[in-house]
């Protein structure tokens, strides 16, 4: 038996699908990954096997010209530049799905691929398993984060999530149901695209999050039995030793100092606004960091109490910090929640924005500061920091949260699941 984990995007796109399908590998099965190449090394890195599919959906984010976009916020524009680019390797991505998905007996897929999954699913007569990394399902408790921030009337939370998807799937259906058409397969008349799906037939989704990242820190009383809400899901944790000896070195020669993390994922950051921000962080609060470069093209520090990596273990490393300062991505805020460490949330776009929030209403960080306002912002910043390092009430929470965590195993509970579903 071969199971298909499908997305696209950066790696905070693909890890948790990672952590199923290495759920899966322990359960015996043939497991496969399928993204564009730029997910290849994640994929090996686990000894996963690897397909790839035209197209490269994050890519953009790494040239100069819409990086610089992306952290003023001019969303709309590169929006438009992904979606012309998508389009441009779009015959060729459907011709590598197919021939990726071949040989699959079950097809596990992230939201940027559910149109295109489905309907290959559909074709080969195999299950099919959207995963979700949000709470964004509807329902009447909260309103969708993409649409409006207030919660005023049930109705109207309802009618935002409605309203998202149906507005998704006007851009999406014209491609997706040519697509089913190459395939032999009836066009889509749904009125909101793969939610409608999910919902008339009662398809197993599953959250890949705990329900302390819901708004109502619970999962709402509407959401019906087939949608799973268990924990984040996380691959193995990484062993002590396999940490950078650098690392261990500078950790060790900080112990009563106190050190900080600075890192923003796969967002683009200018080296010049992250090296200011976190000189200033250590000289004015006396601490040490460890600024973690991902694609901004930072190198070294000048000053000893910076340490720069190009990357790093967060499991490992965050438990050892004592503030994390971060982006709030989910993979991101899963793993500084997990370590039991405050938060002080840096948010680029998109989802990070209500990410950012919930972390502050759980008690672990102090209100966020959008990346794109740091430049002028320092003393804030600073402010949230040394509030995040002093604050024991804080401190608490965040331990109280990582016990929470750390109570189940998503990943084995959604694979159980997905089994029993099935396979059973």
């Amino acid at each position: 038996m071969k199971c298909a984990f499908c997305n696209v995007g950066s790696r905070g796109d693909l890890q948790p699908l990672v952590a199923l399908a290495l759920g899966f590998q322990a359960k015996g099965w043939d497991v496969v990954v399928i993204s564009e190449e730029r997910n290849r090394a994640l994929a090996e890195s686990f000894s996963l096997s690897f397909r790839a599919i035209a197209g490269d959906l994050a890519g953009i984010v790494f040239e100069e010209e819409h990086a610089e976009m992306l952290v003023k916020g001019r969303l709309l524009k590169m929006i438009q530049e992904m979606e012309r680019r998508k389009k441009m390797s779009w015959d060729q991505a459907l011709k590598d799905w197919v021939e990726t998905t071949r040989d699959v007996q079950l097809i596990v897929s992230g939201p940027l691929t559910c149109n295109e999954t489905y309907s290959l699913a559909e074709k080969l007569g195999v299950p099919w398993v959207p995963v979700m990394f949000g709470p964004y399902f509807p329902t009447r408790e909260f309103p969708n984060p993409f649409v409006m921030e207030s919660n005023w009337f049930s109705w109207l939370n309802l009618f935002s999530f409605n309203f998202f998807c149906w507005a998704m799937w006007q851009k999406q259906s014209s491609e997706t149901n040519a697509f089913r058409a190459e395939l032999g397969l009836e066009p889509l008349l749904c009125r909101r695209g793969m939610l409608s799906v999910v919902e008339e037939k009662e398809l197993l989704m599953i959250g890949a999050f705990h329900e302390i990242f819901i708004p109502t820190q619970r999962v709402p009383a509407d959401w019906k039995s087939h949608m799973l809400v268990r924990n984040f899901l996380f691959v193995p944790k990484t062993p002590e030793d396999s940490l950078d000896l650098e690392v261990q070195e500078f950790l060790a020669k900080s112990e009563g100092t106190g050190v900080i993390y600075l890192g923003l994922g796969s967002m683009p950051a200018p080296p010049k606004d992250l090296m200011e921000l976190v000189r200033k962080i250590v000289q004015t609060l006396e601490v040490k960091a460890v600024l973690c470069a991902g694609w901004s093209g930072v190198t070294n520090s000048e000053l000893e109490e910076i340490l720069v990596v190009k990357s790093c273990p967060h499991d490992l490393l965050f438990p050892k910090c004592k503030v994390i300062l971060h982006h709030a991505g989910v993979g991101t805020c899963a793993a500084a929640l997990r370590s039991g460490v405050p938060s002080v949330c840096l948010p680029v776009l998109m989802d990070q924005f209500s990410n950012a929030n919930q972390l502050a209403k759980l008690g672990v960080a102090p209100p966020s500061i959008p990346f794109r306002n740091v430049p002028s912002s320092h003393g804030a910043v600073l402010e949230a920091v040394r509030f995040a390092l002093e604050s024991v009430e804080m401190m608490a929470k965040a331990q109280e949260m990582s016990r929470r965590l750390e109570e189940s195993d998503g990943t084995a509970l959604c694979v159980e699941k997905i089994l029993q579903t099935y396979f059973e």
